[in-house]
């Protein structure tokens, strides 16, 4: 059964479908939807009536049936968590009973799933679980509102989870930083032996930066969007005013890009021992290919900042040349990581 991934973000859906050919994975049927400001709020859903109509238009149009769904980064809570070493059947009632140790969310008002990093480790005497914990009523909301839809959600999953699974290479047990620059808001990750081990979120985007210049050179929304991608944050003499007003708009991206980065390397883990030196910062969203954007980022963090590639792990270019371009490819990372979920998880 062809594998669908859908990203539900408060400005948009994207979706991408994976289908197994004798090739490997390729993309299938993929688009975009916007979605009206105020029916969804920080990631949580005001008016659903309005979200399931879109979303019965798209079952209807792409005859999507099934599909893995996205949970809003910045309404849930993921850390990794040392727990006395018991049997799997155990490790779920065990987490019930200290959860609210971990997050401010009482039990009966949450969610929750794990993954196991470590097993039983002999020397610390523990194991290591990467917990993902959602306000139970932001699930049964994006659950709810695919009722009477035609597409029926097979697993949910956060979305930094997603990013991670469709950017970092099978089998890469670095660690990386990950900066998820959206239209609204920026997710920044720390990913160590493909886990995602730290978020956090931004209310910052791209959305930002075209309001910002509407506002400096008193043009259109849609002026100021065509000039942001055209000569972003390129620095000459004659954009030497855009470079200022984008600069001031998103420097508190990268102070908090430095802050995290930092904090991670100089640091001791919650075993008191040295964490694995970040990497490299990985950039995905919509708005991370503006030029100019990486170098500016790059300017002061003792890094390697790079452009992610979100089909790294549905093929080689050996073999397909996928039907998105790459420009286009870093809006659609999450659905493509939740289109790469194996089957055995759910």
């Amino acid at each position: 059964m062809p594998s669908v991934g859908f990203d539900i973000s408060d400005q948009s859906i994207r979706f991408v479908e994976l289908i197994e050919t004798h090739k490997g994975l390729v993309i299938g049927k993929y688009g975009y939807r916007s979605v009206v400001p105020g029916i969804i709020e920080g990631g949580e859903i005001k008016k659903a009536e309005e979200l399931r109509e879109i979303l019965s238009s798209m079952h209807e149009e792409f005859k999507i049936d099934f599909a893995n769904v996205s949970l809003p980064e910045q309404q849930a809570y993921l850390l990794n968590i040392n727990i006395p070493p018991m049997k799997r059947s155990e490790i779920r009632g065990s987490l019930e009973l200290q959860l609210e140790e971990y997050v401010p969310i009482s039990m009966g008002d949450a969610t929750f799933d794990y993954d196991i990093v470590n097993g039983l480790n002999k020397e610390r005497d523990h194991m290591e679980l990467s917990l993902a914990v959602v306000p139970r009523k932001v699930a049964e909301g994006y659950a709810g509102v695919f009722e009477h839809t035609g597409i029926t959600p097979i697993a949910f999953e956060i979305e930094a989870q997603a990013v991670a699974r469709a950017i970092i290479p099978h089998g890469d047990k670095g660690t990386y930083m990950i900066m998820d620059f959206g239209k609204t808001r920026t997710g920044i990750s720390i990913v160590s032996e493909e886990t995602v081990v730290f978020t956090s979120t931004i209310n910052v985007g791209g959305l930002v930066l075209t309001k910002a210049i509407e506002k400096q050179f008193g043009i259109s929304a849609e002026e100021a969007e065509k000039i942001k991608r055209e000569q972003g944050f390129t620095k000459n003499k004659d954009t030497q005013e855009m470079f200022l007003t984008l600069m001031s708009t998103v420097s508190i991206l990268k102070d908090e890009i430095n802050k995290h980065y930092v904090y991670w390397n100089t640091h001791l883990d919650q075993d008191g021992e040295k964490r694995p030196k970040i990497e490299k910062v990985l950039l995905c969203g919509g708005d991370s290919n503006l030029a100019g954007f990486t170098d500016y980022l790059l300017s002061g963090l003792k890094t390697e900042i790079e452009l992610a590639n979100a089909m790294v792990n549905v093929n080689t270019f050996n073999h397909y040349i996928p039907e998105i371009e790459f420009s286009d490819s870093l809006s659609y990372a999450t659905a493509i990581g939740l289109a790469l979920r194996p089957s055995d998880q759910y």
